[in-house]
């Protein structure tokens, strides 16, 4: 009879231990409310929130998971600066929750960068709510996103532009003539490439880098409205066709031929 008293403390603590409070702040997490939400998930980033309610079991058995992958995010620099890993209390917060839609709890909403964070323009997470398995969601969304703000025809001129002993001006009204040229979907996007290479010129070809580091530093600073934000965005994502090596430009042209394929 012991035995089974203790086998079941045990199995109590295990299962305590296993759960966590959802309103502590959590490393990598940002708490969202209704004062800060639009400045953090803004579509200028890759957004997943948990919404929750402190008294509810299955939230409080996310809150491991959770902080794990906050501190998974945080430690990675490739993640960080791509993906918002945010929380709110949806029951302090019940604007928040009507907003969304929010009907049960936990509801972990995926906003993705560059459409509108809207019902609609959310998407549901329903995979399991590990570790392995955010991240592995995260990461999928991740490589289906490389295409963002890009144009296949330019990423080849913006890298040819950047070659040792390239004819620069010659690159320039090449890239002019194709974006003259580009559909309707993305005249809007080519339209960038060339006022990035007309500064390169006129600053030399660091612009690129510093350009880019001084817009995803006022994105990360949260302090950008939406519409600016999802603007700064295209225009960081078109630069780094530009900054990346040689080898990540044909990787990802590789990856988009085989979707194109498929």
């Amino acid at each position: 009879m012991k035995l089974l008293v203790v086998a079941a403390l045990a199995a109590l603590v295990a299962v305590v231990s296993a759960s966590g409070d959802p309103t502590e702040s959590l490393p990598g997490v940002h708490d969202l409310t209704p004062d800060n939400f639009d400045k953090l998930v803004n579509g200028a980033k890759h957004a997943l929130v948990e919404f929750y309610a402190p008294w509810c079991g299955h939230c409080k058995h996310l809150v491991p998971e959770y902080k794990q992958l906050g501190e998974a995010i945080a430690k990675d620099p490739s993640l960080k600066n791509r993906v918002v890993i945010a929380k709110v209390n949806a029951d302090s917060h019940r604007s928040l929750g009507e907003r969304f839609g929010v009907q049960g709890f936990p509801t972990i909403k995926w906003f993705s960068r560059g459409k509108p964070v809207t019902t609609e323009g959310s998407e549901s997470y329903n995979k399991a709510r590990s570790l392995d398995a955010f991240l592995e969601f995260i990461k999928e969304k991740l490589d289906a996103d490389k295409g963002f703000a890009r144009v296949a025809a330019l990423d080849k001129l913006a890298q040819a532009f950047m070659a040792e002993g390239a004819d620069k001006d010659k690159v320039a009204a090449d890239v002019k003539a194709a974006a003259a040229s580009a559909d309707k979907e993305e005249a809007e996007n080519a339209k960038l490439y060339v006022e990035a290479i007309e500064k390169a010129l006129s600053r030399g070809v660091e612009y690129f880098q510093k350009e880019q580091d001084r817009l995803q530093r006022m994105i990360d600073s949260g302090s950008v409205a939406a519409g600016k934000a999802d603007k700064f965005a295209a225009k960081v994502s078109v630069l780094s066709a530009f900054t990346e090596k040689p080898e990540a430009a044909a990787a990802a042209k590789s990856d988009d031929d085989e979707d194109e394929e498929i």
